[in-house]
């Protein structure tokens, strides 16, 4: 999916960070402090959107490097159920069986760390170090990543365009801009938005990834 209709679909479906100022962040109009007094771990077991991402997390046994110092792209319970069904129907379709399930228990440890990896970097990356050029960055799985702000369209809330924050997965490296009408389909780079950022806890950095995140990408 191209970034500029990523930007659209954040503002249909996110309404989230359309602008930052220091230690501060708009999400849905409302305006609220960035930090948080606990740990990332602790945070996202405030909120019932990740109570299967948090599962996954003890499952792989996580904890202490998700709270270390980092910058967690944290995916939300329905790309991980997305997941589940695309495995699901996967093995329905081997097996020409419809009444087998793929369950959390079936997701193999291996895997489950290296895709959680994926969504980590180490440091403290916020908005504020970002720009609206690609900046790169290493995965703690060791995958290349681009990381940014594209500018959308005024939702007509605030004065200044809103600044979507963007992770993008980079495959055989950065596409070119344009993007050629030719461009291999497996060399394009997979652009997810965040619907919320720059949630800083007193151990790391949060942002989350757009509920259509796709999952071990």
């Amino acid at each position: 999916m191209k970034i500029t209709h990523l930007v659209l679909l954040a503002f249909a479906v996110a309404m989230m960070v359309t602008s930052c100022k220091k230690d501060k962040y708009i999400i849905g109009g409302s305006l609220h402090d960035a930090h948080v007094d606990m740990s990332t771990y602790d945070y996202l077991k405030t909120n019932r959107l990740f109570d299967t991402l948090l599962v996954l997390i003890d499952k792989a046994g996580m904890k202490e490097e998700i709270n270390g110092d980092v910058t967690f792209f944290a995916p939300t319970d329905y790309s991980i159920k997305a997941l589940l069904v695309r495995r699901q129907e996967k093995l329905q379709q081997e097996n020409n069986d419809e009444n087998l399930r793929y369950n959390l228990s079936d997701l193999p440890i291996p895997e489950l760390r290296d895709s959680l990896r994926s969504h980590l970097f180490t440091g403290k990356i916020t908005r504020e170090s970002l720009s609206l050029s690609n900046k790169l960055f290493t995965s703690k799985s060791n995958e290349p990543f681009s990381i940014r702000l594209i500018e959308g369209v005024s939702p007509g809330l605030v004065s200044s365009k809103p600044q979507y924050l963007f992770l993008v997965k980079l495959r055989n490296g950065l596409d070119p801009e344009p993007l050629p009408e030719n461009y291999a389909d497996e060399d394009k780079d997979i652009a997810d938005v965040a619907q919320t950022s720059n949630i800083q806890t007193t151990t790391g950095v949060l942002h989350v990834l757009n509920n259509t995140h796709r999952f071990y990408w």
